[in-house]
């Protein structure tokens, strides 16, 4: 039981799931400053005003939706289809069943758009590889505690007590099968493309599907190869707008641009590969993926980003 003194804040020991809902729910629902907020945060279309947000929804037969916030942006109707995550791991394809559900709602005409995003504590976003656009506690509570109110202090304390839950009790299982894939996957780069590095895998979880590969002359770019979105991105970390400016002025043809909230991605898409079976039968989309992360990168050195990134640095 918790101990009660004067200098006692918060009367509570631990916070579960449910209540980030309840937090979450009562925000987008009531204070149109966070939902502005929010959607800036996460590089959403821009904020007007609020249609409603609702907990634990079920359509579809696809599963359910933690919250659904709705907003219009001008005039888009935008629904924002949120997982929020504390400890528990995700279950088999939850974010494909997010993604048709959004299709769903988009194709039904219940929006104009649809956005799937996760909320979850920083060392959970990090280490999973579904959502590409996600919100942390960490930042949630620094904006409760920004607002320097009674109401907002005791809401950040709440988020980090629920980021310490998850800090105490993660521990990452390894996953046999995706630990030898990821072995044979380091094996061939280092074959194959020596000129990028890889950490050698160690302990590697289930849901581990994004191989990290990185180039000692690009700092502050990741090259990410998604293995089951079929995906060879380069990953800019916190880029300036001149770098952001500068690769849309010379992007190909064949790349695309993906804005996240905090960083933005150059992709081009690649063949998909599944983690889970076997690395000598998907030998081929391996290469191609491969090829492509190679050609990102020739690409960004040929246009002179690495210049601009250590002139930044």
């Amino acid at each position: 039981m918790q101990e009660t003194s004067e200098h006692t804040i918060l009367p509570i020991e631990s916070v579960q799931e449910r209540d980030v809902d309840l937090i979450l729910l009562e925000e987008l629902s009531t204070e149109n400053s966070f939902c502005n907020w929010f959607v800036k945060e996460l590089n959403l279309p821009e904020f007007s005003s609020s249609n409603g947000t609702w907990r634990s929804i079920t359509d579809f037969g696809l599963g359910e939706t933690d919250l659904l916030f709705s907003y219009n942006s001008n005039n888009e109707k935008i629904f924002v289809l949120i997982e929020n995550k504390l400890d528990a791991t995700f279950q088999d394809e939850q974010y494909i069943r997010y993604e048709k559900r959004a299709k769903e709602y988009v194709e039904k005409k219940h929006c104009d758009n649809a956005y799937c995003i996760l909320v979850a504590p920083n060392l959970y976003c990090e280490n999973q590889n579904d959502f590409e656009n996600y919100i942390s506690y960490e930042t949630i509570s620094r904006l409760f505690e920004k607002q320097n109110t009674k109401r907002g202090i005791f809401k950040s304390q709440l988020m980090q007590i629920a980021v310490e839950k998850l800090r105490r009790g993660y521990q990452p299982v390894n996953s046999e099968p995706v630990q030898k894939f990821w072995h044979n996957y380091w094996n061939f780069k280092n074959d194959k493309i020596p000129t990028l590095t890889m950490k050698k895998p160690s302990i590697v979880p289930h849901n581990s599907d994004w191989p990290m590969l990185y180039d000692s002359e690009l700092k502050g770019i990741i090259f990410y190869h998604k293995l089951a979105q079929g995906n060879s991105d380069a990953t800019f970390q916190n880029p300036t707008e001149n770098i952001e400016f500068k690769i849309k002025e010379n992007l190909p043809s064949d790349f695309k641009f993906i804005k996240h909230s905090k960083s933005f991605s150059v992709r081009i898409s690649s063949q998909k590969i599944d983690r889970t079976e076997d690395f000598n039968e998907q030998i081929k989309e391996v290469e191609i993926g491969m090829k492509n992360l190679e050609k990102l990168r020739d690409w960004i050195k040929e246009i002179g980003i690495n210049n601009w990134l250590q002139h930044r640095i």
